[in-house]
């Protein structure tokens, strides 16, 4: 019996009405007593079990006398009991949502409040790093731009940087991005240009990869010395007066490369 109790107490039903549940698929009908008996449920518990069940369409009662109880089809039951647990959990997963939603904005504007004029992180290889900048790229509010030579993506980074771009493009935040080189029928490309992407080829070499958000904060690759191919590090910092300067460089050679994709 241990397993399936364990089985209906997973979608919902109390141990004591997983019970007498499978006692009665077990014995058929029975009295209450006899429920009571074969299922270890306390005498003076057994009808509030036994009334719950039949308030879920569970158990079906006989008004003879003595009054007798029969299961319900295990088929419809365990439809009726997966049902009402989706409902339980779509309201649950609103309830998460709806807080989830409250603690963001709430701490997003006690991070306003509290904000210093100046800050600095860093995040040092690959998945740091990528996990900063995706981090930093949600952060934006109003425009996204990206200068780097060459437009490649590895495997382990190119979903990250794809699904939070398309986010970003969702919400109606500009993203721009100059590089050296590109290949527009890229797949991953495709889909962010799908999405709303702008990009234009430069012939100018930044001395540095890096991304403005919202003219308030600079993210700075560190590429590795040794493979130039691998990203070290990340610098994140918040200055405005550089942010500023560095979005001024980025759209005035946006300008010079004319249009783009």
């Amino acid at each position: 019996m241990d397993e399936y109790v364990d089985e209906l107490t997973t979608l919902g039903l109390s141990s004591y009405e997983a019970r007498v549940y499978v006692a009665l698929v077990e014995n058929g009908v029975m009295t209450a007593d006899d429920v009571a008996t074969e299922a270890d449920v306390p005498i003076g518990r057994i009808y509030d079990v036994l009334n719950s069940l039949a308030d879920r369409s569970l158990v079906r009662a006989d008004d003879g006398r003595p009054r007798t109880y029969a299961h319900v089809e295990p088929s419809r039951a365990i439809d009726r009991v997966l049902g009402r647990r989706r409902n339980e959990l779509e309201a649950k997963r609103g309830e998460y949502e709806r807080t989830a939603s409250s603690a963001r904005r709430n701490l997003t504007a006690l991070v306003e409040e509290v904000q210093t004029e100046q800050f600095a992180t860093s995040a040092f290889h690959d998945v740091s790093a990528r996990d900063l900048l995706v981090e930093r790229f949600g952060s934006a509010a109003i425009e996204i731009r990206i200068y780097v030579d060459s437009v490649t993506f590895r495997s382990e980074i190119c979903d990250a940087f794809v699904t939070q771009f398309e986010a970003c493009l969702d919400d109606g935040i500009d993203v721009r991005l100059l590089a050296t080189e590109f290949d527009p029928s890229s797949p991953p490309l495709t889909r962010l240009l799908d999405s709303g992407l702008r990009i234009r080829r430069t012939e100018t070499v930044p001395n540095q990869r890096f991304v403005v958000v919202d003219d308030r904060e600079v993210c700075v690759e560190v590429l590795d010395p040794v493979s130039a191919d691998d990203l070290l590090a990340v610098v994140n910092f918040r200055d405005d007066g550089i942010a500023t300067d560095l979005a001024s460089s980025f759209d005035e050679c946006w300008r010079r490369t004319g249009p783009g994709y």
